[in-house]
């Protein structure tokens, strides 16, 4: 199940906050993916894919999180399998899957490198 892939509390930031903000975050906590907050709500996600893009393009490091997060957020119910997420990723082409509880608030994340550990795991524990 995903929620056991979860291994640590989600790291989360408020839409009004800056992309500068974002990439202190990101330093600090040494992650590359951050869920986007309004009014404690989940609104959004935003990946280093993301923050380099926007940096890219508009060389701004005081865009506001809320305007450039992408909305459309690929979620899984925590006791979906790891399998499951892995074929989400691929077929969304994204790094990371936002797990949510029965009720659709937010338990965590999981990476594709958690993934791939977990069916590896599963994979060489079958010899």
């Amino acid at each position: 199940m995903l929620k056991e892939l979860v291994r640590r509390a989600p790291i989360t930031i408020d839409s009004s906050a800056t992309l500068y903000d974002v990439v202190k975050i990101m330093a600090e906590q040494n992650i590359g993916f951050i869920v986007v907050l309004e009014n404690g709500r989940m609104v959004g996600v935003l990946s280093e894919r993301d923050v380099v893009r926007t940096l890219a393009e508009r060389r701004d490091f005081d865009v506001k999180v809320g305007e450039i997060c992408k909305r459309d957020i690929i979620t899984l119910p925590a006791d979906a399998s790891v399998e499951d997420a892995a074929e989400e990723m691929g077929r969304h082409r994204i790094r990371h899957i936002v797990v949510v509880d029965d009720a659709g608030k937010l338990v965590g994340v999981v990476s594709a490198r958690d993934v791939l550990q977990e069916l590896y795991a599963q994979e060489s524990g079958t010899d």
